[in-house]
Formats: C-alpha cells, structure tokens, sequence
C-alpha cells in the first residue's frame, strides 16, 4: 500500500516528501504549468497486473502477454509445414513420374523384341570355327575316330572347339605316351623273356657247354 499527499503541478506525479521530488518533463513539449495541490491519496499495487490502484472497484487488470507473438510464431509453422508438404508431395510426384517412363521404356522394348523376327536356325557345320549348334549331337570322340583311318594322326579336320581340342591333346599325347610305354614295357618283356628262355635254351642244346 503506498500513500502520496501532494501533486505536483509541473510534471503532475505525486510525492509525499517535497525535498526528495524530482521533476521530469520532457523538453520539446511545453507543458502547462499548474499549482501544486495537497491531495492525499492512497494506492495500492494490484498483485496480477503490477499497477497502482486507489479504488478496488473501478480497477481493471491490464496483463501484458506475448499472444500476438505466439500466434504469429504458429502461423509461420503452419506455413512452413504446408510448404514442406507441397514439396515433398511435388518430390513424389516427380519420383513417380520417373518410374511410370521407365517402365514404359521397358515395355516399349520388350514390345520391340517380340515384333523382332527370330532368326531361323543355321544348319550343323555352317557358322564360325569352333561354334557348335546347340543339340546337334555332336560328339569329338566319334568324330575323332570315325575320321581316323588307323592308330595314326587323326586325317580329318572338323573345326568345332571339342574336335580341335581333343585332336591336339592326341597329337601331343599318343607319340610320347607310345614312346614311354615302348621302353618300359621292352626293358621288362627282355628281362622275363630272358630268365625265362636262357636256362631251356642251355639244356636244349646237344653240344657240350661250360658247366653243362
């Protein structure tokens, strides 16, 4: 509670002690000088609003908020939240778009390659050297010695990849496997051959040997 018994008429506040009042005015507007009154007043500070009231009855609170604020600030979510859907949902669009081409390319191929004529299939034996015809059946080992007139070097010349393969393994193959197995197998025939013949030999003969 604060109670004042004088008003001044320069400024027009109140005061209770004339020796601690300070004047304040402003300096470009002229104010009208008055008398300086007794007037006693009492006043008390409202506890909601923080102003000085004298009647309980004629006063009116005046809070000060942040409303218009706080609305503005919701109305600028409320804008950028719309504005980042519409740019999402154009960002879909956009995607969607994108993917309904492709696949209309695809389709479009795939409609060109079932108009495209299939070509018709060549003959076994015609074609690239080394190219066999899927299912001819084909086989190197009959080729190989149905063209083989003896043991010897195969006489034919099929150009299928099995056939040339399989005909340069037997060139590189049967002379050494034929030389290996010469050797081997003469070192033993002689050996048996020979412990076997030597002792009936000797008692065959009608003249007259060492030891015999």
């Amino acid at each position: 509670m604060k109670a004042t018994l004088f008003r001044c008429g320069t400024c027009g506040k109140r005061y209770t002690n004339p020796a601690t009042h300070t004047c304040v005015t402003r300096i470009d507007r002229k104010r009208p000088h008055r008398r300086t009154r007794v007037t006693p007043q009492a006043s008390i500070t409202c506890g909601t609003c923080g102003q000085p009231y004298a009647n309980p009855l004629t006063h009116v609170c005046t809070v000060t908020t942040d409303y218009r604020q706080q609305q503005a600030a919701a109305a600028r979510q409320q804008k950028q939240a719309k504005a980042a859907k519409a740019r999402k949902q154009k960002a879909a669009l956009a995607r969607q778009r994108k993917r309904d081409a492709a696949a209309r390319a695809r389709q479009r191929k795939r409609d060109a390659a079932k108009a495209r004529p299939t070509p018709a299939a060549k003959p076994a034996g015609t074609g690239r050297p080394g190219q066999r015809a899927a299912g001819d059946g084909h086989d190197y080992r009959e080729c190989f010695y149905a063209s083989q007139p003896g043991r010897g070097r195969a006489a034919q010349d099929c150009d299928r990849f099995p056939c040339r393969i399989y005909r340069e393994g037997h060139d590189l193959g049967y002379p050494r496997g034929r030389q290996r197995g010469h050797a081997e197998g003469y070192a033993e025939g002689y050996a048996d051959g020979y412990a076997q013949g030597y002792p009936e030999g000797m008692a065959a003969c009608p003249l007259p040997h060492g030891g015999g």
